[in-house]
């Protein structure tokens, strides 16, 4: 008798990413995932799904062999997608986006209802023990998938800024509906009882997480969710910016985004690769095309910026503040609440923004099964 989780787990090995993998096999905790995830009455159908969509019908034709009726195919992808476990983006299925698989169970409570804590617990065992991270945040070659993006305020008034690298222009472009949810990262550590006492008295968990594009109509269909007009969006992004979390999308020009995700330095699954696993990836986010500088004719020395910087490139030397360049990220968040205006952005060409997701997400699959010597 076929297993169908063997078959949904074969199916996924074709995210740009993959999957989990333990010593060449398929990781045990994901596999459980997985089945948290889906029932075995839901399995006969969600064997026939892929990461790419498709059709009822084209689904349908793949699961009467097995007796299913067009009906039945249609109520459970329905029942699927309403409890946010698959994806159905204008009528067509297919399994959930990378960022979401890993996160809707702490971003979507009907969801969170299915997976509860043990979820998360085996989220800890793949991800960060067998360290599924680094292939989740950049591609073996080290192309990255997200990349941080700056707020307007910290950029050097005469540095060129473009509307796709400022973090109000991508709102101002991005396509809508705009929704906030909340961060499923902050979510997830505070359910394990692990999130910093930093980070509880400073980072919110509500409404810091925005679905834009098709993932925001994804979530407004489920009852999900807040809808913002681009103007409570932009008084939402200054307030997350004075908190001190960082700004990340994916790394391609243009207005199709997905998520836009407010990111702090202790539990986001993009930032720890950096600023808190021990096997560092230095690729874990795209660094900005700019870096801090200080004019230290304004410095006073207050370390504020010192205190903020998620990356631990800021210092205070001789009551001046020092930028390791080496450690900044581009992010801005020493920046936006300088008193003196003193540590300011600066234009620094250091990372390739791709043109669009479509071709950011080809590179990543093929680097990802092209052996690098």
């Amino acid at each position: 008798m076929k297993d169908l989780y063997d078959i949904i787990l074969q199916n996924m090995r074709e995210y740009p990413n993959d999957i989990p993998m333990k010593d060449g096999k398929i990781s045990p905790s994901f596999r459980e995932f997985i089945e948290l995830l889906f029932t075995p009455e839901e399995a006969e159908v969600v064997q026939y799904l892929t990461v790419k969509p498709q059709s009822l019908t084209a689904i349908y034709r793949k699961a009467k062999n097995d007796g299913k009726t067009k009906e039945e195919v249609k109520q459970i992808l329905e029942e699927l997608a309403d409890n946010g476990l698959i994806h159905d983006i204008g009528g067509y299925s297919h399994y959930l986006t990378m960022p979401h698989l890993m996160n809707m169970g702490f971003k979507l409570p009907k969801t969170r209802e299915r997976l509860g804590i043990k979820a998360a617990e085996l989220y800890q065992q793949f991800f960060i023990e067998e360290k599924f991270y680094k292939r989740y945040e950049s591609s073996d070659a080290g192309t990255s998938v997200t990349r941080v993006v700056p707020i307007d305020k910290s950029i050097d008034h005469e540095t060129d800024v473009s509307n796709y690298e400022e973090i109000h222009g991508i709102i101002d472009e991005c396509i809508g509906p705009i929704v906030v949810t909340d961060c499923p990262c902050r979510a997830r550590t505070d359910a394990l009882g692990i999130r910093e006492e930093k980070c509880k008295k400073t980072f919110p968990i509500e409404g810091t997480c925005f679905q834009v594009g098709l993932f925001g109509k994804y979530f407004l269909r489920r009852g999900e969710g807040k809808e913002l007009t681009r103007d409570e969006a932009h008084a939402l992004v200054d307030e997350i910016a004075r908190r001190g979390l960082v700004f990340t999308v994916n790394n391609a020009k243009g207005k199709m985004h997905q998520v836009i995700c407010s990111c702090c330095p202790c539990c986001c699954a993009i930032l720890r690769g950096m600023t808190r696993f021990e096997d560092k990836d230095d690729c874990c986010t795209a660094k900005a095309n700019y870096i801090s500088k200080v004019d230290e004719s304004l410095c006073k020395g207050c370390g504020l910026c010192e205190n903020r910087c998620p990356f631990n490139a800021v210092t205070i030397e001789n009551e001046k503040a020092k930028v390791n360049e080496k450690s900044c990220w581009g992010c801005g968040v020493c920046a936006v609440t300088c008193p003196t205006d003193a540590i300011k952005l600066h234009r620094l060409e250091r990372s390739h923004i791709h043109e669009n997701p479509l071709e950011l997400m080809d590179t990543i699959y093929k680097e990802n099964r092209t052996e690098i010597e």
